[in-house]
C-alpha cells in the first residue's frame, strides 16, 4: 500500500484516540469545584483542524501506535501530553505576558495568576496518570527531571549572562538541546520508561532530531524578536560569526535546518513508520505555512524526489488521505 495511504490512516487513527483522550481530560477537569470557570479548546471539530492544531499531538500518537502500544495506555499517555503542552505553555505565557493554549480561566483576568493556576492543577493532574500507571511514583520524577533540563535551558536564553555572543556550537549543545530536542522529546518519556520498546526508542530519537531542526526555524523566524527580548538566537550567531552575506548565510541556514530534520524523517521510515522523503516534504511545507514562513517553502520546491524512488500519485479516490491536503 502507498506510504502516504499507510501514513494518513494512521493519523486517522490519532485522531480518533485524541477524541477520547479529550474526554479523559474533561473529566479531569469537572472534578475542580471551579469547573465552570474554565474554558476548554481542544479545536478539533474536524481532522483538518485537529491536524493543523495537534499535528504534534498526533505524531506522538501515531508512533505509539506504529509501536503497538495499547490503546488503553496510548489514552493514558495521551493525557500526560496534553497535561505537559499546557503546562510548557502557560509557561511561556507567563514569561511573555500571552495567552495561549487549550486550557483557560477567562474569569481571572491577570495572566501570571491564571497561568500559574493551570499549571498547578495541570501538574496535579499529571502526577495523578502517572501515579495510575506507577504507583513508586518513578515516572512523575522523570518527567520533572526532564522540565529540569528544558527550564534549565531556557534560563540560558538571557542575553545579558555572556560577555560574548554564544556561537552555534553552545546554543546547539546548551540551549536548543532543552528547548528544541527534549522539549518535543518530553512526550514520549513516560512510554519510554513504561513500556521497554525498542521501536519507541529509535522514534524517540528521531522525534529530538526534528526538535532540534524545528528550535532552529524557529530561532530564524524570531531572530528580530528574540534581540528585542534580550534572547541569544542561533541564527543571529550564525550571522555574528559568518564572514558571508546574510543572503548566502540564509541559504546555508535553512538546508542545514532541512537536512537536520530530513534526518529524523528519515530514522522513522527506517524504524518502520510509514514515512518517505516525499510525505517529509510536505509536512515541512505545512510546518513552514504555520509559522508564517510560506515565502521560504520555495526551498522545498527546488528539490527532485523523481530519483528518490517514490510512486507517481496518480490515483485521485485516494486523495483524502494526503496529509499535505489537510
Amino acid at each position: 500500500m502507498k506510504t502516504h495511504i499507510l501514513m494518513g490512516k494512521l493519523f486517522l487513527n490519532s485522531f480518533n484516540i485524541l477524541k477520547e483522550i479529550q474526554k479523559e481530560v474533561e473529566k479531569d477537569l469537572k472534578s475542580l469545584e471551579f469547573q465552570n470557570e474554565i474554558k476548554v479548546e481542544f479545536k478539533n471539530l474536524n481532522f483538518m483542524d485537529s491536524f493543523k492544531k495537534n499535528f504534534f499531538t498526533l505524531l506522538m500518537l501515531s508512533i505509539m501506535i506504529d509501536s503497538k502500544i495499547s490503546k488503553k495506555n496510548i489514552v493514558k499517555y495521551g493525557k500526560i501530553i496534553l497535561y505537559l503542552r499546557q503546562i510548557v505553555t502557560s509557561t511561556d505565557n507567563v514569561i511573555d505576558d500571552e495567552k495561549k493554549g487549550i486550557i483557560f480561566i477567562d474569569e481571572l483576568k491577570n495572566t501570571v495568576v491564571s497561568n500559574s493556576l493551570i499549571m498547578l492543577f495541570c501538574q496535579n493532574f499529571l502526577t495523578k496518570t502517572c501515579l495510575e500507571i506507577d504507583f513508586d511514583g518513578e515516572l512523575t520524577q522523570k518527567v520533572f527531571n526532564k522540565i529540569y533540563i528544558i527550564a534549565g535551558s531556557e534560563s540560558l536564553r538571557d542575553r545579558e549572562q555572556y560577555k560574548v555572543y554564544p556561537d552555534e556550537n553552545y546554543i546547539l549543545s546548551n540551549i536548543h538541546n532543552g528547548i528544541g530536542g527534549e522539549l518535543l522529546k518530553i512526550s514520549l518519556e513516560v512510554p519510554l520508561e513504561v513500556e521497554k520498546n525498542q521501536k519507541l526508542e529509535e522514534s524517540a530519537k528521531a522525534i529530538y532530531m526534528i526538535g532540534m531542526s524545528l528550535q532552529a526555524l524557529d530561532d530564524f523566524f524570531d531572530m528580530d524578536e528574540d534581540r528585542l527580548a534580550g534572547k541569544v538566537n542561533l541564527y543571529e550567531a550564525k550571522l555574528l560569526y559568518s564572514h558571508e552575506s546574510q543572503e548566502v548565510v540564509e541559504e546555508i541556514y535553512l538546508k542545514e535546518v532541512l537536512d537536520k530534520a530530513y534526518s529524523g524523517f528519515r530514522v522513522l521510515e527506517k524504524n518502520g513508520y510509514p514515512i518517505n522523503r516525499r510525505e517529509a516534504k510536505r509536512i515541512l511545507k505545512k510546518l513552514f505555512q504555520l509559522r508564517g514562513l510560506k515565502e521560504y517553502s520555495k526551498i522545498l520546491d527546488q528539490e527532485d524526489d523523481s530519483e528518490d524512488g517514490y510512486e507517481k500519485d496518480n490515483d485521485n479516490q485516494l486523495a483524502k488521505y494526503r496529509l499535505c491536503e489537510y
